[in-house]
């Protein structure tokens, strides 16, 4: 498997720039891309088939936040070594640290347990019917539409649809969630609503600063099991569920004892 690539920032709570992007996910998406090669379209490329960095490298990052300690962590995963030197002299972050874990990952066997944690958007998609566009708009429409639907992706609010939403990414993932509890009440598995995050899609911005975007965001944490090597290395390296770009889909793993 290619070499991947994880960085671990203690970021400077002084900083006007880490307070401005704790804050806005966007913008904090297009800083940790400025650490990998740009990436060449052509000039008819269609918004949906554009290569960007996060795809290209599979850049996944995640932002952490301990408030009682007034401290904020950044986690980037990749497949291609990211360069910080363009952050130093902004003293963005008091500790910059970048390892390799292809090894480890390689290492992985089936049955292996893991202690795990991941932030992710846990959703489903629901269609609604919906009437038939003015002629103007029939080729978008029929772009994004099929068999007569409205396809949306609604964010899964309760505690045992959020775990059975990670139940099902497991199968595809090649891994199994451990039900075995050491308290009879308190799970393995559990999951931290962290409210809704809000802000402006870029490609769509304008006068008005874009479309507004809602992602749910839920932090699991638990032990998991492996049942299939080859697509847990998958899923560790590709991310799970949806807002890659924005902090989401990053499974952070250690040995379960």
């Amino acid at each position: 498997m290619k070499e991947i690539y994880l960085t671990r920032m203690t970021l400077n709570p002084r900083s006007n720039q880490v307070r401005a992007e704790v804050g806005n996910p966007r913008e904090l998406h297009k800083t940790i891309s400025r650490a990998f090669p740009p990436v060449e379209n052509p000039p008819d490329a269609k918004p949906h088939e554009r290569k960007t960095p996060r795809n290209e490298y599979n850049i996944l990052h995640r932002l952490e936040i301990e408030r009682l300690r007034g401290k904020a962590y950044l986690l980037v995963q990749s497949e291609h070594e990211p360069d910080w030197s363009f952050l130093h002299h902004k003293d963005y972050a008091d500790e910059v640290e970048t390892k390799t874990v292809g090894d480890r990952y390689a290492a992985i066997e089936n049955g292996t347990r893991l202690i795990f944690r991941l932030q992710a958007n846990p959703a489903k998609r629901v269609a609604n019917r919906y009437e038939y566009p003015i002629e103007t708009q029939r080729e978008e429409f029929d772009r994004r539409f099929k068999d007569g639907k409205i396809r949306r992706r609604v964010a899964l609010v309760t505690e045992e649809d959020q775990i059975n939403w990670l139940i099902r990414q497991g199968v595809n993932g090649g891994f199994g969630v451990e039900n075995v509890t050491v308290d009879p009440a308190v799970r393995n598995v559990v999951a931290i609503s962290e409210g809704k995050i809000k802000f402006k899609k870029l490609e769509k911005a304008g006068a008005n600063g874009g479309d507004p975007v809602t992602y749910g965001s839920v932090v699991f944490e638990g032990v998991l099991r492996v049942d299939d090597a080859e697509k847990f290395r998958k899923a560790l390296t590709s991310g799970i569920g949806q807002g890659k770009a924005y902090g989401f889909g990053l499974l952070s793993i250690a040995p379960a004892r």
